[in-house]
């Protein structure tokens, strides 16, 4: 009696072949949410005081998944965290504070400037109510490949 093993290997061989070349052909595409720590620094001007702002802004990249059905460029949702930033007064030195969180869906692309306004205001009972804005611009860039973000800078400026 004569089996079929030997082919039998070879086409489930060819088929594990066939199947990881799938997998590993397409790990180009693979997606991949990232973070970053940025370094941020600039002046708003305004009244009462144009206010010195530094500190590290923290960004994270979420991939948005498109179905094949869609005929869009994939996207990214942005969480930009301003916690670890803060301000000082240039005429009086008093601290300033900054409470922006914002997210941003953006088209995945090699590099991208993305602009937000952030409040600003004195570290003091009640400071909020004398409350403005600032401007945080971020040139961010990306491997598009994959969607990791791999880097970026950032400024402050008055919007």
């Amino acid at each position: 009696m004569k089996t079929r093993r030997p082919v039998f290997a070879r086409v489930v061989i060819l088929l594990l072949v066939a199947m990881l070349g799938g997998l590993l052909g397409g790990s180009r595409w693979a997606l991949a949410d990232s973070s970053v720590a940025v370094a941020i620094f600039g002046t708003v001007d305004g009244a009462p005081e144009g206010v010195y702002v530094s500190g590290v802004a923290q960004i994270t990249s979420k991939v948005m998944k498109v179905g094949p059905k869609f005929n869009h460029p994939r996207s990214v949702m942005l969480s930009i965290d301003l916690h670890n930033v803060s301000g000082q007064g240039l005429s009086t030195g008093a601290t300033y504070v900054i409470t922006g969180q914002d997210e941003v869906l953006r088209q995945l692309v090699a590099s991208d400037l993305v602009e937000i306004t952030f409040p600003l205001y004195p570290d003091e009972p009640g400071g909020f109510t004398s409350a403005r804005a600032g401007l945080a611009s971020f040139t961010l860039t990306f491997d598009v490949s994959t969607g990791a973000l791999t880097g970026g800078t950032a400024t402050v400026s008055t919007p």
